[in-house]
């Protein structure tokens, strides 16, 4: 295995315009060539990721997977696992977008898939929540109510952002840490489980709890609420989107009651 660091650099966006954004890298080794399976790590997490080691621009060019977000000018450490094939060049843009899905799949397989969680019993739906929960209110208790009232027989997971996340999203840190928020949304009787949200991205742990249903406040929105149902497709995610209902919004507002 090789492993390789570097600050990204902004591409042409050729990759992005197919379909599959990458993060490219400075590639001062001339020992490589071709399409790898690898790892990528960014701001403490790990990723599946396709990799093209381009000698004639002397860059490497990894595609997360399951990763959303910016990774423009972050520090980034990539490791190749195996080679899936070697570098072919492509008459069309088409060719190409199938030769990188492909990829994808291939990276996949090699990777062992992490342990789904099992529910409850089959008749078990999961249903997974999401918010910075800087206090829990009454507002909050509607909200998983009527996650709740989804499905017949709910498993609630609640997703409690993480202070980077947090403070990127507000513009101002959370009067409460991620762990005290954590454990407020994890006793709260409506909540079968809490769980801490990915410091980049979002997928990655929507992946790990596998939900059947996610269910969006009246108010959530953004890139995540965006892109949401086009990332669950890309990572082979089924998972059904529910906008719920307000509920008394001009007073039950954490913005309003701190």
């Amino acid at each position: 295995m090789r492993v390789y660091t570097g600050v990204v650099v902004k591409g042409k966006g050729r990759a992005t315009a197919l379909g599959f954004p990458t993060a490219n890298i400075s590639l001062l080794d001339d020992s490589i060539s071709g399409i790898y399976a690898a790892q990528v790590k960014v701001g403490g997490a790990e990723y599946m990721a396709a990799v093209f080691a381009d000698q004639k621009r002397k860059v490497l060019e990894a595609h997360l997977l399951d990763y959303s977000g910016e990774l423009n000018g972050k520090d980034i450490t990539i490791e190749l696992c195996k080679k899936i094939r070697e570098h072919s060049d492509f008459s069309n843009d088409e060719d190409l977008r199938v030769a990188i899905a492909k990829d994808v799949v291939n990276v996949r397989e090699y990777f062992p898939p992490e342990a789904d969680p099992p529910p409850a019993d089959k008749n078990t739906k999961r249903i997974m929540a999401f918010g910075t929960f800087d206090m829990v209110h009454e507002g909050h208790a509607d909200f998983f109510r009527q996650a709740r009232a989804l499905a017949p027989n709910p498993y609630l997971i609640v997703s409690v952002a993480r202070d980077i996340v947090a403070e990127r999203i507000k513009g101002m840190k959370p009067r409460n840490s991620e762990g005290a928020r954590h454990a407020a949304v994890e006793k709260h009787e409506l909540v079968n489980e809490a769980v801490l949200g990915d410091a980049e991205g979002y997928i990655r742990h929507i992946r790990a709890n596998m939900p059947d249903i996610i269910a969006l406040g009246y108010d959530q929105k953004g890139e995540f609420v965006e892109n949401l149902e086009k990332d669950l497709r890309g990572a082979g995610m089924k998972t059904r989107i529910v906008r719920l209902g307000a509920f008394q919004p001009e007073v039950y507002k954490t913005s309003k009651l701190i």
